[in-house]
């Protein structure tokens, strides 16, 4: 099963109505956003992280950027970035490079930033790099259950070239 239909039968299940954005093919979160012709801030961004004995994803909006820190400290537990090769032995089913927008779909351990919850809707990796799946945020406890969420992310840093 493709990751795409993974999320919709996810998604039916839990009765929540989306809808399948498409766009050209991108490789950023700043790139989807601009294909899709959505702001930054609507498109949630997933971050795999590895733990003490463990592998989570961070849901973040795509214009902000983990405080892992911050995050470490409300879970009592040391984060760092995981490497490319650890998404995509996780989520198979999607492209390389790809973390899909529902985790909890593989029955993937997250966290989600209450950043997200700023939007009127947000947009999440569809597992592709051409597809997002659009859901209104007052579903948003319902996508991601009973998964924390806190406050852990940070505004991009501009980095000087």
């Amino acid at each position: 099963m493709n990751a795409l239909h993974r999320m919709e039968r996810f998604l039916d299940r839990h009765m929540i109505p989306f809808d399948i954005v498409t766009h050209p093919h991108s490789q950023t979160s700043t790139e989807t956003a601009r294909a899709a012709g959505i702001p930054l801030n609507r498109l949630a961004k997933g971050v795999l992280l590895d733990g003490a004995g463990c592998q989570m994803v961070a849901m973040i909006p795509a214009d902000r950027e983990i405080h892992l820190g911050k995050l470490g400290l409300d879970n009592g537990m040391e984060f760092s970035l995981a490497d490319e090769a650890s998404v995509s032995q996780l989520f198979d089913a999607c492209e390389p490079g790809v973390v899909p927008g529902l985790p909890t779909a593989w029955g993937v351990e997250m966290v989600w930033d209450d950043d997200l919850l700023a939007q009127p809707d947000i947009y999440l990796e569809g597992g592709d790099h051409e597809r997002l799946l659009h859901v209104q945020t007052r579903y948003l406890r319902d996508l991601f259950g009973e998964a924390p969420h806190c406050h852990f992310s940070q505004p991009r840093m501009q980095h000087v070239a």
